[in-house]
């Protein structure tokens, strides 16, 4: 692999792409979306799932696109997670693989098992784990504090199934504790922002912008895709408006003029009070701003 690759906790628009076409598909998804999925879990057929894992294995690393590269993993419990991990060890070491997005993943003690199982991948955190349960989010705070876990994030689809939540409903009131929980656990942890579930669809532009945009302000970053023209509208409803951008310029500006003050707060021209925690805001809305270029 020689094209640089931007951090997966920086990608914003994450298109799904299934296994079995990823040689097909992989470059084609990377011109939309700055992340992409390979799916070795609901995508595939069991009986598929041996060819898929071949597959990947060639067409891997043959991509050479600038969009990073996760897989996304059967569950812990699954005998297809030992075969999954199995087929990726080798595209993870040549740098061909960024993280695994674990389906439907229950407690830390699976968290423990998934880490065993990658050993031979290295310290780095690669395990990003989906809850889709109603006990997974109720033990969010503690898989994400396990070892070896990148980041978290909701599988809405079979937790809408699970909280037996009627479909359509406007604003997704029922989920919105499971959101704040992730978020949550994911900050209290040290975690990146959560990455936001799919809009399932894909006619639904405007749709897709309203929830986008919800989710951003609940502290999510980024969102799955399952079609290419849903990737603009994620990064435009995740990078920040002009006038936060313009903000966090103007107190960049100042915290760089403060540097050996006595006092590490200050005041801009507007009035407004700029401490510690205002410039770490003002870092993460430009480091949004450049994430969604």
């Amino acid at each position: 692999m020689s094209t640089q690759r931007r951090p997966v906790e920086d990608t914003l628009a994450w298109l799904y792409v299934p296994a079995p076409r990823a040689g097909e598909l992989l470059a084609k998804a990377a011109k939309a979306a700055d992340g992409i999925v390979v799916d070795l879990e609901d995508a595939v057929h069991p009986r598929q799932r041996p060819a898929a894992r071949e597959h990947l294995a060639e067409a891997l690393p043959a991509y050479d696109a600038a969009a990073v590269v996760v897989v996304r993993v059967n569950p812990v419990s699954t005998e297809d997670f030992a075969a999954d991990i199995a087929a990726l060890t080798p595209l993870v070491q040549a740098g061909h693989v960024a993280a695994v997005r674990v389906a439907k993943v229950e407690s830390a003690a699976e968290v423990a098992t998934a880490r065993a199982a990658t050993a031979a991948w290295g310290p780095e955190p690669r395990l990003i784990c989906q809850l889709e349960s109603a006990g997974a989010v109720a033990r969010a705070h503690e898989i994400a504090a396990a070892d070896g876990v990148h980041s978290i994030m909701l599988g809405e689809a079979d937790l809408r199934a699970d909280l037996r939540l009627p479909r359509g409903a406007a604003g997704d009131p029922g989920l919105l504790l499971a959101r704040q929980t992730c978020v949550l656990a994911s900050r209290a942890a040290g975690l990146p922002s959560p990455v936001g579930s799919a809009f399932t669809d894909v006619r639904d532009l405007d749709g897709l912008r309203e929830t986008s945009a919800r989710l951003a302000a609940l502290g999510f970053l980024g969102r799955s895709c399952i079609h290419p023209k849903q990737a603009a509208v994620v990064r435009e409803a995740f990078a920040p408006a002009e006038a936060d951008l313009t903000w966090a310029r103007s107190v960049l500006a100042e915290a760089g003029t403060q540097d050996g003050a006595d006092s590490a707060a200050s005041v801009l021209a507007d009035g407004s009070f700029v401490d510690p925690a205002i410039v770490r805001q003002a870092e993460r809305i430009a480091a949004r701003a450049e994430a969604a270029r």
